[in-house]
């Protein structure tokens, strides 16, 4: 059974070594500069013990999208071992659940384009215009609206 819990920033650097940027010598190096704000929380999807999946959340706007009060998921992966398994699935749930309780209006994030059918299927939304990250490749912008959550006509 999947089981998601927040952890320390420290924590969230092996996967993202292995999943995102491999091509970072060290694993200590495997940092977002703002992973140590006042507001980030980053999740851990576990399956017994053994963190299987990461996420890193902080309070942040884009101006993309005309939102209050957004949030954006950064830093997302998932052992390759475990995909396919809803550990990122349970994640980003965590992520929208802590999202709401903030009074939070939108969450988003910059998906690679292996990923945009996850998220998709997550009800995010796509805002079709493609950027290359330097290193790592294609991405697009995603986001996912809070109030689908409450609104009884979506």
């Amino acid at each position: 059974m999947i089981d998601v819990r927040e952890i320390p920033a420290v924590q969230t650097r092996p996967l993202r070594h292995l999943v995102l940027w491999p091509h970072i010598e060290k694993e200590e190096d495997c940092n977002i500069d703002i992973d140590l704000r006042e507001d980030a929380v980053h999740f851990a999807a576990f399956d017994g013990e053994k963190i299987v999946a990461v996420a890193s959340l902080f309070e942040m706007s884009s101006h993309k999208i005309k939102f209050e009060n957004q949030y954006r998921l950064r830093a997302m992966a998932s052992h390759p071992d475990y995909r396919g398994r809803h550990a990122g699935q349970a994640i980003v749930r965590a992520a929208i659940e802590y999202v709401e309780k903030a009074g939070g209006e939108v969450l988003w994030c910059d998906a690679r384009k292996v990923a945009l059918g996850f998220y998709e299927k997550l009800g995010f939304e796509r805002i079709d215009e493609w950027y290359e990250v330097p290193k790592i490749g294609p991405h697009q912008f995603m986001y996912f609206t809070i109030k689908r959550l409450f609104d009884p006509l979506l």
